[in-house]
């Protein structure tokens, strides 16, 4: 005999790529913020090239 489809297994997968796309976003806003930070220390320094110092990974 045939089961229907479980809908809490329709939920479970929704919540699990819900989790994997935040964990995604976060790790992005995490670079963002470093090179940020860099740009701003480099700035503080008084140095005139912080774009160089930022555009390397």
């Amino acid at each position: 005999m045939i089961r229907p489809p479980d809908p809490g297994r329709g939920r479970a997968l929704t919540a699990l790529v819900f989790l994997a796309a935040l964990v995604v976003a976060c790790v992005w806003l995490a670079g963002v913020l470093r090179r940020e930070s860099i740009r701003e220390d480099c700035m503080a320094s008084g140095r005139r090239d912080c774009e160089a110092a930022t555009s390397s990974p």
